[in-house]
């Protein structure tokens, strides 16, 4: 396969000169325009050699320009470019090595075309370049094109480079140029734009490097491993990727495949294969799994899920276990008592066979006609619900009854429902007579829940009589009606009966809305009925963030917080603007709740030790002193216990004695070596003598308190520490499964994200390529830590060496550098 080539420069103005094919010169010539620069470069502007893409003719046109050598005329150019048919590009191996012949065709006499190597091997481009990201990114995301790179330098190798990475049919979108003017950047993916021309560019199109590690679809476009399995996916289901709106639905299906959410995931996976996918064996067994995934959860399916699928095309799917699902779920359906508005919807759109595809009205149909014939309830008070929803849709309903021979269904169904003048007259009487109940459900038997409301309340009086009224009224109301009345009347009664209903449900404390008062009146009468019934309110953390920004300062949104045992602020980001607008009666009990949850943040590694603000800061150091938790740390958890007396607590000489005299009265607690050598080398520093010789008084007796002991000997009188250096002899050891535990524990805090985290692998002598990157940082530490225990990989001082560098004053490094256990 040879690749044709054409020269262009001065002749008369910019035209074509030669070319290797004479058989194409229409096609080279109609292309000059193509190969001249991109529009008038201002005045005293000085620009290098660069490279353009273009489609033109069937042809993707990789050009390369320079400035005109061979005239003394301003403006002027020569230019080489490669015309590849668009049916081959996908076939070219390596597109930098024809970039490469293009620059230095402008000084060679050869004109014959350019020949690929099939078995040319080349180097990978630099995927994690930050530039390289965002490129890609831009390119498969909704970012206003073209992208603007400031400066011509490293533009073209960017550019190279993606055209070589991503998928090979998605070649023919990597259209770049330089560029003068925002007028000449076309319909390019990006353009370089000379640093002296950067004001004229829109500032938000500007490509800026970021920081953030590729998502899973820049990772696939740039074929990276981390990408490979999005990859792997596309090639099993035959996607067809010629755009990057294609690359874009792929992501949006393998995101779906991998890590479905529900229903409506299932549904639109379905959809985005039987538009996308291809005909290959390996695709049609992918359409199969998705399809199964589907039906499978079908007991989680709701009417709008059913109503979902009216438009699936499954013409390309076995559809025997899907359709007989679906029949099966609209016969149980139409028998349950309980009827919604996408009831009714599915009901009418069945009854109508108004859906596109020929299998949804069908099996729906057929379902619902299993139900007729069961002579169901369920299905008579949907058909008259749906008829009172929709009067447009009672032919087709009564057509569906009258097919299946069982219109007395309909008969033997009719709801009791009461026209409004009769419903009125019996609410007015009912309410002379005191009958506040009747009055209600009369009511409710011809309004809607808020009219019900509205009419009842001009009758009762503002007795005890009123609760039982309004309960009445609001007899057919369902607990979104009742919630939604309560939040936007805000009637005591009213809010009494959402709690009520709270209660009875609490799933439906998700609904709760923080920016309601209304709401926080709801939860706190819940809360009083059954407090673990009410606690579980959605997105506490950004509600909880909002009411600090806005300066809640209200003992009605606080106090019911509190009440709820929901007022943690441990992990909300502005928890330090809280402490002056929390009243003052509640603010010893939210800090209260905020230091729990803080303490056990910590002790499930989501938090980690570092500077506290005032008041949290005093409550944690005095839920330290007052409990034994601290000895707990000091057999569990030794670097957590380390990096907490080295930051919070003691603090002082005073309260480090009362730490080691409740360290040795905590019934069969007993110090490991890392953790006393840690304590003692931190009296130590702080020269704390009393607390050196509140550790010799209990070193006489207990030889777990030695390690500790040796390391603060120099802080002790001599008649404490003359006997304790007799009786210790030979120096301290940590236990090596200890050592290799903490040392685990520390590494996962300081590079959460494991072992590549700030290239540390790397810079340890290890190779990336050795290590697997399944599971969160936590496990790809003990992963790894487990192989250079082994032996595999960089020895463990190069390791503890290098975080040593990173983070000198951390406490529990130092203590194992110290020990010399990892040596």
């Amino acid at each position: 396969m040879g690749i044709h080539k054409a020269w262009y420069g001065p002749k008369g103005g910019h035209a074509l000169l030669s070319s290797t094919e004479p058989g194409s010169q229409a096609v080279f010539r109609q292309a000059a325009w193509l190969t001249d620069l991109p529009g008038t470069v201002p005045t005293g502007l000085q620009w290098q050699p660069y490279f353009r893409t273009a489609i033109h003719d069937g042809y993707f046109v990789l050009i390369h320009t320079r400035s005109s050598r061979d005239t003394t005329r301003a403006g002027m150019v020569d230019s080489v470019a490669a015309f590849i048919s668009l049916t081959e590009l996908p076939l070219i191996p390596d597109l930098r090595a024809l970039a490469d012949n293009l620059r230095k065709s402008h000084d060679n006499d050869d004109r014959t075309p350019f020949v690929p190597i099939a078995n040319a091997t080349t180097a990978l481009a630099n995927a994690h370049h930050p530039l390289l990201l965002d490129m890609a990114n831009a390119l498969i995301s909704a970012q206003q094109r073209p992208v603007i790179h400031i400066g011509q330098t490293g533009f073209d190798d960017i550019m190279l480079d993606l055209l070589q990475v991503v998928p090979k049919q998605m070649r023919r979108e990597i259209l770049f140029s330089l560029s003068f003017s925002p007028e000449d950047t076309g319909a390019y993916v990006a353009v370089a734009a000379p640093k002296e021309l950067a004001s004229r560019y829109p500032q938000g199109q500007v490509l800026s490097a970021s920081s953030e590690p590729p998502s899973t679809g820049v990772a696939a476009l740039l074929n990276m491993p981390e990408g490979r399995p999005l990859l792997d996916f596309g090639e099993a289901a035959a996607f067809d990727l010629q755009s990057a709106n294609s690359f874009i639905l792929l992501e949006q299906a393998f995101l779906l495949w991998e890590s479905p959410t529900g229903v409506g995931d299932a549904i639109r996976l379905v959809r985005l294969l039987a538009a996308k996918s291809g005909d290959s064996q390996r695709a049609s067994d992918v359409r199969k799994v998705a399809l199964d995934k589907l039906t499978s959860t079908s007991g989680q399916w709701t009417p709008a899920d059913v109503l979902s699928m009216r438009n699936l095309q499954l013409e390309r799917f076995d559809t025997s276990t899907l359709t007989a699902a679906v029949r099966a779920w609209v016969r149980n359906r139409a028998t349950q008592a309980a009827k919604t508005e996408d009831d009714c919807h599915l009901f009418d759109q069945a009854a109508r066979s108004a859906a596109q595809q020929k299998w949804w009205n069908t099996d729906v149909h057929a379902g619902y006609a299993s139900a007729i014939n069961a002579q169901s309830a369920g299905i008579g008070t949907l058909a008259w619900e749906t008829i009172a929803k929709v009067p447009e849709g009672l032919e087709p309903v009564l057509a569906l009854f009258g097919a299946e021979g069982q219109l007395q269904v309909l008969a033997s169904t009719v709801p009791a429902v009461l026209p409004s003048a009769l419903a009125d007259s019996v609410a007015q009487e009912s309410a002379n007579r005191g009958a506040w109940q009747l009055c209600g459900v009369a009511l409710a038997a011809a309004h809607t829940p808020p009219k019900a409301l509205s009419e009842v309340l001009k009758h009762v009086p503002p007795n005890g009589f009123r609760r039982v009224a309004i309960k009445s009224a609001l007899s057919k109301a369902s607990p979104d009606d009742i919630i939604g009345i309560a939040v936007r009347e805000g009637i005591e009664e009213v809010t009494a009966l959402a709690a009520d209903v709270i209660t009875g449900d609490p799933n439906l404390v998700h609904k709760f809305d923080w920016t309601s008062p209304v709401w926080f009146d709801i939860l706190d009468q819940a809360i009083a009925r059954n407090r673990n019934k009410a606690t579980e309110v959605p997105d506490r953390l950004q509600g909880l963030q909002a009411l600090i920004q806005r300066g809640e300062r209200s003992d009605r949104i606080w106090g019911p917080l509190v009440r709820a045992g929901l007022a943690d602020l441990s992990h909300v980001p502005n928890r330090a603007d809280a402490w002056k607008l929390i009243p003052e009666a509640l603010a010893s009990d939210v800090v209260g709740l905020t230091a729990k949850g803080w303490l056990a943040a910590v002790l499930d590694g989501t938090a980690s030790i570092g500077a506290i603000e005032e008041p949290l800061r005093s409550e944690v150091r005095s839920t330290l002193k007052g409990n034994t938790l601290m000895a707990s740390l000091a057999q569990k958890s030794h670097a957590v216990f380390i990096n907490i007396i080295n930051t919070l607590y003691p603090q002082s000489d005073y309260e480090c004695v009362t730490l080691l005299d409740s360290l040795a009265r905590t019934p069969g607690c007993r110090l490991a070596s890392a953790p006393a050598m840690a304590l003692g080398k931190l009296i130590r520093t702080h020269l704390w003598s009393s607390a050196a010789a509140e550790a010799a008084s209990h070193g006489r007796s207990r030889d777990d308190f030695f390690p500790l002991c040796r390391e603060c000997l120099s802080v002790m009188n001599w008649w404490d520490s003359f006997p304790l250096s007799f009786r210790m002899g030979k120096p301290v050891q940590i236990p090596a499964d200890d050592a290799w535990q903490m040392f685990e524990e520390t590494l996962a805090e300081l590079y959460p994200q494991g072992p590549t985290h700030q290239e540390f692998w790397s810079r340890t002598g290890g190779k990336d390529n050795q290590l697997s990157s399944e599971g969160n940082g936590v496990a790809q530490w003990h992963r790894c830590l487990k192989h250079v225990r082994a032996g595999q990989g960089p020895a463990a001082s190069n390791l503890l060496r290098t975080s040593l560098r990173d983070f000198s004053g951390n406490p529990v490094l130092q203590v194992l550098r110290d020990s010399r256990m990892l040596e």
